[in-house]
């Protein structure tokens, strides 16, 4: 297995391909100034497109469900993991279904919380399977996170369960991703608006920046582990869950599964 490529390195390669751009650009522009506009628009431009969830450069990417209706969808990343439990009983509470963008390396760790989630109503979707980032990887690479995660799936809650929406970690993706995750039957994700709880801000925090941002259609992301921690809990952002429900609810703003906002 290919080790993951972390968010530092892959910023350094893309750094270093940028350079040679740049030199190749100030080499044509001797020659040939249009042509070394057009490369050097195209490098920034390609490297904007990677580090931007929500960019459609590199293919289109779903970040909101429909403005019409009164509904929002909750949406966690990078788990199962030790705070799943406490975001799983606080949903309960609200009586409120989410989706959760799971790693296939947490599905092996933890199938009991799959099957919970399962029979609670959460919808399952992929988040690959080690949370490495894809900005530059080809696509066997790509659909090989997929499958992997397809299999620790299937292991622990049976087929059928996972359905058939990707969100590349941190949400960024090279040339390739969205090809290969089509190409593999995915539908790629990002969000509306992200409340950075994985910085640990606080409960009242991620609570506030939460129902701030939350509106009709919005997906807001949140996260219940730690893609690169595993057994680092996120309780700032299960304590967050209580008060985000009880505002939705408040306002009219039905909480539901990505498969019941986006059709």
């Amino acid at each position: 297995m290919t080790e993951p490529m972390t968010k530092s390195r892959t910023i350094r390669r893309v750094v270093a391909i940028e350079a040679a751009v740049l030199a190749a650009a100030a080499t044509a522009a001797r020659r040939r100034p249009l042509t070394a506009a057009a490369i050097t628009a195209a490098g920034a431009a390609g490297a904007w497109a990677a580090f931007r969830p929500g960019s459609a450069v590199f293919g289109p990417v779903v970040t909101r469900g429909p403005g019409d209706v009164s509904q929002a969808a909750l949406t966690f990343d990078d788990g199962p993991g030790p705070s799943t439990p406490a975001i799983l009983d606080a949903l309960a509470d609200a009586d409120v279904r989410a989706t959760f963008f799971v790693l296939g390396r947490q599905a092996r760790r933890h199938p009991a919380m799959l099957r919970r989630m399962r029979d609670e109503g959460h919808q399952i979707a992929s988040h690959g399977y080690d949370h490495g980032i894809l900005v530059l990887r080809g696509p066997a690479h790509v659909r090989d996170q997929l499958v992997r995660t397809e299999e620790a799936m299937a292991d622990a809650v049976g087929t059928g369960v996972l359905t058939r929406r990707f969100r590349a970690p941190h949400g960024f993706r090279g040339p390739l991703t969205w090809a290969a995750a089509r190409s593999a039957g995915y539908e790629v994700y990002g969000w509306t608006a992200g409340v950075f709880d994985s910085a640990d801000p606080g409960a009242d925090v991620v609570a506030e920046r939460s129902v701030r941002a939350l509106s009709p259609g919005c997906i807001l992301l949140l996260h219940d582990a730690d893609g690169w921690d595993p057994d680092r809990p996120r309780e700032h952002t299960a304590a967050a869950i209580p008060g985000i429900c009880a505002a939705a609810h408040d306002t009219g703003l039905a909480l539901v599964t990505l498969d019941e906002l986006v059709a």
